[in-house]
């Protein structure tokens, strides 16, 4: 359905490769289609308006006056209604070669083009479901896939499309690049670049073929391990060689690069090099070793194996217990050869561990369902990415047995007499175990469900001792509990971080290791503050040993991760990353040092508290209460031959001016400050007394960053901008700059306009996000402490006279960049007006 169905700019859909409609389309009946959405739900109207790069769609329903919009993310398949008849395109096939041919030479090829081009298709979808048929051919785009089925009557074409987030996998069968050369209408060096995608799907296929024979039962399993054994050994760099997937060129490159950087695989590096996926490093593994191919979608797991492995262990290190014998456990893993973890699990089991592969995707889904539920058994959180959350089927089980846990403590505490200021009220050995597990499934569950916080604040009288959560940078209630449970649970969380039970009149701070306590491998740091009538709130900060994201996905543009990587290449200087508490500071600190982390760098840093561990780096944590702060642990580094130094914030006058000095004496710093601009950090460090030249000379740049919620993918509403909505964007976007509005508008046209519109992003909220929200994205502004930037640094120049100097050459300010993501989908305006304020 090009042009000749309908105007292009209201409809997109192309005609298959090498084809054309046989007539001319008329709108009306030719644009009704059906339409199936993700919930399984159709709905049949006629088809307004179709960009799928714009991500919407309008639909007209019958019996209702108004369009129906609709976003790609609704959609599971748009099929059609009436069918299409297509025949071959001489012009296109004369464009690609054929155009030497004799006239009867080419009209035999027009004449059975269409029957030896007609391909079996297989498309698995997200949901498990499969799509199964005969097509003319397809047409592949970043929105989706569009497919022209071929039907009963082979004369007639059904059009479909399909959006390319319900697409797990797709095969089909080109064969249209074998009926041209076999009529001799190309040469073969026409065709190479088709032979290598041919190759690549026919790879494809091998892994559909291996999913299709995967093992689903325990007898079959243990039969295959059998027959494995009896194979030998080899290195995966022959292996792949040995299948074709790879050349001897690629693996020689792959093994220079592993030489310099000890420690990483070899299956990483090449895959990082886009030589093979992880995909076709299974099938090698599979095919060539025997190692066998497990359905872990179907694999029936008993409770008692599921136990042989702990929670917190299976979900960080993605591992799945299938099979336990006598002296071993069979476990599903993404790759075999990739386990350093194994040693580990042979010694917390005291079993042998025979790894298996499996699907990584349906192995996730697995391990979170299988690990959520009761017991400190919750769903997998935070090592697929910070958009991982509880199922809701998870957080209704775990709010069921809190329930329960406070019923029962609520029958255990209601013959004591103690008052709610007392530090105890527990007088039974049965009521402290049962508060113990209350409050260790409090900490569990704020870790399931993704919380940075936990917040407990007591209330005097009958009024609730309240308990919540924040979660993407939001409060949310979680549970309320009598007030007479308060001093109970406050003195529980001092036990557990060693604090002073008695003391209720000054605050208190410390840690909790929760790996003595319960099942998760955490630490939180405690924050106890006295309130108002002799009450105590508790803040915990979970702290839950992440690991730092590579650079390339901390969310910087392709304008600014060039720029920031050659600021961090720098051999001396100083790079601060600004912004308030929970703004993603040490994250990003932590993906700069990964970066740089080589054998032949040396990294110290000094942080309250380590949040984030490297191997490679030497890490330190300060501690104030000893006198080992961070002015103590700079000088330290000094003496210990460093290249890199880390610290975690210049929070006093003796650290900036230590840290400055360092970066003078040919070392590399990084740290934090608390400011709200990259501007306003330059001025506070002057304020605090810092020489200006010094500072000017070590500078080498400023990163300000915020974290704001990002729109639900599954169900965000899609709009197109009024004129007003885009004047008023572009008033706020330009506004204290010297740029043209114009100007600026005709740059976002080029980019983010289609078909001449806007298309902006709501919040609705769906059952995977509750609110329209999922996740949070990182909003910055970049400042490059360039010549001119230094001079006003010298000058002490005020804040608007550096603003305007930076934005002058170049720089982004934290609105433009907020006002960019909601142009990209990624945020809408109150979330980007809300963080660039």
């Amino acid at each position: 359905m090009n042009a000749e169905l309908k105007d292009e700019s209201a409809i997109h859909w192309p005609p298959p490769p090498f084809f054309r409609c046989a007539e001319a389309l008329t709108p009306g009946p030719r644009s009704e289609c059906s339409i199936e959405f993700v919930d399984g739900s159709l709905v049949q109207g006629e088809l307004v308006e179709f960009q799928p790069s714009a991500d919407f769609l309008s639909l007209r329903v019958p019996g209702s006056p108004d369009l129906r919009r609709l976003t790609c993310a609704e959609i599971r398949c748009i099929t059609l209604a009436v069918p299409v008849a297509y025949v071959a395109d001489a012009a296109a096939l004369a464009g690609m070669g054929a155009a030497s041919l004799r006239a009867d030479s080419l009209r035999s090829l027009v004449a059975s083009l269409r029957t030896d081009n007609t391909r079996e298709f297989v498309v698995d979808l997200e949901d498990g479901q499969s799509l199964v048929g005969k097509t003319l051919g397809f047409v592949k785009e970043a929105a989706g896939v569009f497919l022209y089925r071929i039907e009963n009557d082979a004369a007639q074409v059904v059009n479909c499309f399909i959006p390319s987030h319900q697409i797990r996998n797709l095969q089909i069968g080109p064969l249209i690049g074998a009926a041209l050369l076999e009529q001799r209408s190309l040469d073969i060096d026409s065709l190479t670049l088709a032979l290598d995608k041919q190759a690549e799907l026919r790879r494809e296929k091998i892994g559909k073929q291996l999913t299709d024979q995967a093992i689903i039962s325990a007898e079959e399993l243990l039969l295959a391990l059998r027959e494995q054994g009896k194979r030998p050994d080899a290195r995966l760099g022959d292996l792949l060689i040995e299948s074709s997937m790879i050349t001897t060129a690629q693996l020689d490159e792959a093994l220079a690069i592993q030489s310099k950087h000890r420690g990483r695989r070899i299956g990483d590096i090449l895959i990082e090099m886009g030589a093979v996926s992880a995909r076709m490093i299974q099938v090698a593994l599979s095919s060539k070793l025997g190692i066998p191919f497990v359905n872990v979608r179907e694999f029936p797991v008993s409770p008692d194996v599921l136990m042989t492995v702990e929670t917190e262990f299976a979900i960080r290190h993605q591992v799945l217990p299938l099979v336990q014998t006598r002296d071993s456990l069979v476990v599903a893993v993404e790759n075999p050869l990739a386990t350093d973890f194994l040693e580990d699990l042979r010694f917390r089991t005291g079993l042998s561990i025979d790894p298996v592969i499996a699907n990584p995707q349906d192995l996730k889904a697995r391990i979170s369902k299988e690990y959520s539920g009761l017991d400190g058994r919750y769903p997998a959180r935070g090592f697929g990415g910070p958009d991982a959350r509880a199922t809701p089927a998870g957080v209704a089980a775990a709010e069921a047995h809190v329930a329960e846990l406070t019923s029962q403590l609520a029958r255990e505490m209601q013959h004591t007499g103690r008052g709610g200021r007392d530090p105890v009220v527990i007088d039974s050995r049965v009521s402290e175990n049962t508060l113990v597990r209350l409050v260790n499934k409090i900490i569990i569950e704020a870790h399931a469900q993704g919380a940075s916080d936990i917040h407990i604040e007591s209330n005097l009288g009958a009024s609730f001792t309240c308990i919540r959560f924040r979660k993407d940078g939001e409060l949310e209630q979680y549970l309320e509990l009598p007030q007479t449970y308060s001093s109970a649970l406050v003195s529980r969380i001092k036990i557990m971080a060693e604090l002073d039970i008695s003391e209720h009149r000054h605050p208190q701070d410390g840690k909790i290791d929760f790996s003595k306590h319960g099942p998760l491998a955490i630490e939180l740091r405690v924050a106890v503050i006295p309130t108002a009538n002799g009450l105590e709130d508790v803040v915990l900060r979970i702290l839950a040993g992440a690991q730092a994201l590579p650079l390339d996905g901390v969310g910087f543009s392709d304008t600014d991760l060039p720029v920031l990587k050659k600021m961090i290449s720098r051999s001396y200087g100083l790079i601060l990353v600004c912004g308030p508490t929970g703004s993603g500071k040490t994250t990003t600190l932590h993906s700069l040092l990964r970066e740089i982390n080589t054998p032949d760098v040396k990294i110290w840093t000094a942080e309250d508290p380590i949040e984030i561990t490297q191997p490679g780096l030497r890490q330190v944590q300060v501690q104030p209460k000893i006198e080992w702060t961070f002015a103590a642990a700079m000088r330290a580094f000094l003496r210990a031959d460093p290249d890199v130094i880390m610290v975690g914030e210049m929070r006093d006058v003796e650290t900036a001016k230590t840290g400055i000095e360092a970066s003078l004496t040919g070392h590399l710093v990084f740290s934090t400050l608390h400011t709200n601009s990259a501007v306003e950090s330059v001025v506070r460090l002057l304020d605090l007394g810092m020489d200006p030249f010094n500072f000017a000379d070590a500078l080498i740049g400023i990163l300000s960053q915020r974290l704001a919620r990002k729109l639900c993918l599954s169900c965000r509403k899609s709009h197109v901008a009024s004129k007003a909505e885009i004047d008023d964007l572009l008033q706020e976007y330009c506004l204290d700059t010297n740029l043209d509005p114009e100007a600026v508008r005709a740059q976002w046209q080029a980019d983010h306009f289609k078909a001449g519109k806007l298309v902006l992003r709501e919040a609705v909220g769906c059952e995977a996000c509750k609110d329209g929200y999922k996740g949070r994205v990182m909003v910055y502004e970049l400042l490059t402490a360039t010549p001119q930037i230094k001079h006003l640094v010298r000058s002490r120049a005020a804040v608007p006279e550096l603003t305007r100097t930076a934005q002058g050459e170049g720089m982004i300010s934290l609105r433009q960049n907020a006002i960019g993501q909601v142009l990209r989908g990624t945020l809408d305006l109150a979330g980007a007006r809300a963080v660039a304020s």
